[in-house]
């Protein structure tokens, strides 16, 4: 056991999984996060999924894949249309003979609950972060759904304590970690990075995040700031409210040329093969972080601090370094250990972990035997 990690069950023999007509929903198909864990998993099993929105990078394999996604035209908690839309769904259900609902996020959680209530099919939510910013309505209603599903699965075990601890609903919770597609990843990353002329020469250190408060990227660019190496660059890739902010701190912080804002990259794998270390530096609401097993597919050590799931996946000294949230100085000095002291051997075990954990096939089987097993039960 490494941390909070648990190895997976071995599978159980074909003949006891009998397989499950599960309806996924989710709000979009975009690429990252729960939506693209979402399409993922789905794209594995063969399983339909609804949406709240038909957009997004994932949309037509999944249609190639699962066959046409539904649509839920739902535009606001109340009214309605929403209980129309509702409706539609749960027909939608027993049409397409669904046996068991899969809500990934909030509002799937919420009105995927409700339409699976009515038709009488059971559900199960997920919770893929802390839940430390939902606003306390829509946290309530999640609440609720949770109490009438079947289970609850989370990628982390760090969620589960956080969220149920030792609460009664805690046993009927499950962890099953993030696919990271290494495949696919390997395809990526053999192509140029679209982008190639943009980046600065020598090591490169590379963040790939959203640009919110909870991401603290701010404090990645302070820890940069420290490393006064001229050969040592910083690329930070994402996107979001937070841009001008950090952009203006950039260069506050005199960080230059070695500070290279690329937006949002649509390319990931072939930027981290250009680059030496992946850091990520969130204070609050983490998960099991995708970025941070892109890292570890890229052969990159990691620097992340101790949030949500992420020590889960960051074993110190043998796939990178844990520090704690806000502590600049501890991320910059963590980021030279790891430029300087055995980079690349981290590199090559944290790979070695997202081929044996995290491969489509392995976590594929574990969603199979759960939805096997609820459904007899």
């Amino acid at each position: 056991m490494i941390g909070n990690h648990r190895e997976p069950k071995a599978p159980k023999p074909a003949d006891t999984i009998r397989p499950v007509r599960v309806l996924h929903v989710v709000w979009n198909l975009i690429r990252g996060g729960t939506e693209g864990q979402c399409a993922r998993t789905a794209m594995a099993m063969g399983h339909p999924i609804a949406v709240s929105r038909r957009e997004g990078s994932f949309l037509d394999a999944v249609e190639q894949r699962c066959g046409p996604v539904y649509e839920m035209k739902i535009t606001r908690m109340a009214g309605i249309s929403t209980v129309m839309e509702v409706r539609q769904l749960a027909r939608h259900l027993r049409d397409d003979g669904i046996e068991l609902v899969h809500a990934w996020d909030a509002d799937a959680a919420i009105f995927g609950s409700w339409a699976a209530r009515l038709v009488g099919v059971p559900y199960v939510t997920s919770r893929r972060d802390l839940g430390e910013i939902y606003s306390t309505h829509k946290a309530l209603l999640m609440r609720q759904a949770d109490r009438g599903a079947r289970a609850v699965i989370v990628n982390a075990e760090a969620i589960k304590q956080h969220l149920f601890g030792r609460s009664r609903r805690a046993n009927k919770v499950h962890v099953i970690p993030n696919i990271l597609d290494i495949e696919e990843f390997d395809r990526g990353s053999a192509q140029k990075f679209s982008r190639a002329d943009l980046l600065p020469p020598g090591r490169r250190v590379a963040i790939v995040s959203r640009f919110d408060a909870e991401k603290d990227v701010a404090t990645f660019l302070r820890a940069a700031a420290k490393i006064e190496t001229p050969d040592i660059s910083f690329i930070i890739a994402g996107d979001g409210i937070q841009r001008f902010e950090l952009e203006e701190l950039a260069r506050e912080l005199k960080l230059g040329s070695r500070a290279q804002f690329l937006g949002e990259v649509t390319d990931v794998p072939a930027l981290l093969r250009e680059c030496h270390l992946g850091v990520l530096t969130p204070k609050t609401n983490e998960g099991l972080s995708n970025s941070i097993l892109e890292y570890m597919a890229a052969s990159l050590p990691v620097v992340a601090t101790d949030c949500g799931g992420n020590r889960e996946l960051v074993e110190p000294g043998k796939t990178g370094y844990v520090v704690p949230p806000g502590d600049v100085d501890a991320i910059a000095d963590a980021m030279r250990h790891a430029l300087e002291n055995g980079g690349s051997e981290m590199g090559r075990e944290g790979r070695r972990r997202v081929e044996t954990r995290h491969h489509p096939r392995i976590v594929a089987a574990q969603f199979a035997r759960l939805y096997s097993e609820l459904i007899r039960t």
